[in-house]
């Protein structure tokens, strides 16, 4: 098959799990066309075969796991699948983190331009930091482009200065189904309340995995302080925090909060739909971005962010598209989320700015464009090493029949 090959590498994918870094996969999957793809992955359970599917027509190699650590499926087969999988590729974009893929790197079992996807850093990892940190910096010293998905990713993030002139700015996107649905239900309440399904109370909406970053503790202990106003929060996602947010609840007497736990993408739609804002009350700069913030501005609804060392403020932006707090901070979440609850006025005002923004940089065609930007830039540079053994190859056939050539 002809055309030049791209392999993405991480730990999960669809359907099996996702998340914002699936997002992402899926959008350079789907965004380049005119590449052929592969995607190489972890099994979800431990010790189920590796097997080979497609995903919306993108071949999917999911490796056997043989175990867990931090949270960090492991796969001997993973090895064996990066070595095989790339030698035809041309690039291969690894997001990062994932000690697995660090490894293949190490060993140089991949073929083709390597590009780092930095979607975080490695706090999960933190009692493994000495060991972890070497590796990191090989694979960025190997890497010939790291991808960053805000300016503020590369001052506060713990890749090192002498490869931030590797480092390319590449913004998420809202997919263009979500920001239709979104356009079209904006232009339906414009001029009208919000449908709330017959809910008149105001609703503030979370949507993400419930870890130990997202500052799902703090988000219940703020709502707490706000009870009189009889609002309603609602808690969109599951993780390994769930029970014990849920027993935090009720031992903060809430009665007014419902968990969801993982829902469709056609179920999160209709629940922005129905919230009147957004709160992301992450505490950490393991948050680096939040695509849910686009998303939820997409339909026209404020975002209160905290001030995380990362891109999650650059996405809101405080004042203009809703609130941002200090991360942490039980009673400035309560105050933010206590003005938009009491003000519609400036809830129309924020959610029209947000999908404002959203359209003027946001939109997954301008994504696909600094993708196809940067791997411009790479196909412009020296052939990668399994171009190079083409061209030895070819070169040492051509002198071969050019002997015998001279021979006859």
């Amino acid at each position: 098959m002809n055309g030049k090959k791209i392999t993405q590498l991480f730990k999960i994918y669809w359907p099996d799990n996702g998340g914002g870094i699936a997002k992402v996969m899926e959008s350079i999957a789907g965004g380049l066309p005119e590449y052929r793809q592969e995607i190489i992955v972890c099994q979800q359970e431990r010790h189920k075969k590796s097997t080979r599917d497609c995903y919306q027509g993108v071949p999917v190699f999911r490796c056997r796991q043989w175990f867990d650590l931090l949270s960090t499926p492991v796969s001997f087969r993973y090895l064996y699948e990066v070595k095989k999988r790339t030698k035809d590729s041309d690039l291969v974009i690894y997001h990062f983190p994932y000690p697995v893929a660090d490894l293949a790197v190490l060993l140089g079992l991949y073929s083709g331009k390597l590009v780092v996807w930095w979607h975080c850093g490695y706090e999960n990892y933190r009692w493994l930091a000495p060991f972890y940190r070497p590796l990191v910096w090989h694979t960025l010293k190997k890497a010939d482009r790291i991808f960053v998905s805000s300016k503020g990713n590369i001052p506060n993030s713990q890749i090192p200065k002498r490869y931030w002139k590797k480092c390319r700015v590449v913004p998420f996107s809202v997919s263009d189904a979500c920001l239709e649905r979104g356009r079209a239900y904006a232009a339906k309440c414009a001029g009208q309340d919000p449908e709330r399904s017959g809910q008149e109370r105001v609703t503030i909406l979370f949507i993400g995995r419930l870890v130990w970053y997202k500052g799902c503790d703090i988000l219940l202990r703020a709502f707490a302080q706000m009870r009189e106003l009889g609002c309603r929060l609602v808690l969109v996602g599951a993780g390994p925090l769930e029970q014990e947010l849920k027993k935090l609840s009720c031992s903060l007497g809430l009665s007014d909060v419902e968990f969801t736990g993982m829902v469709s993408e056609e179920e999160k739609m209709r629940r922005i739909e129905q919230c009147d804002f957004l709160v992301l009350p992450s505490t950490s700069k393991a948050e680096a971005f939040a695509v849910v913030q686009l998303e939820a501005m997409a339909f026209a609804k404020p975002v209160i962010n905290t001030a995380l060392p990362s891109g999650v403020p650059t996405v809101s932006i405080d004042g203009i598209t809703g609130k941002t707090v200090a991360p942490g901070s039980v009673r400035e979440l309560a105050g933010a989320m206590r003005e938009l609850a009491e003000d519609e006025a400036l809830r129309r005002k924020y959610g029209r700015n947000a999908l404002r923004l959203v359209q003027n940089r946001y939109t997954q065609e301008l994504m696909v464009e600094r993708y196809r930007s940067v791997l411009h830039e790479l196909n412009a540079e020296l052939p990668s090493k399994h171009r190079k053994q083409k061209e030895y190859t070819k070169h040492k056939k051509y002198r071969k029949q050019e002997k015998q050539g001279m021979q006859v």
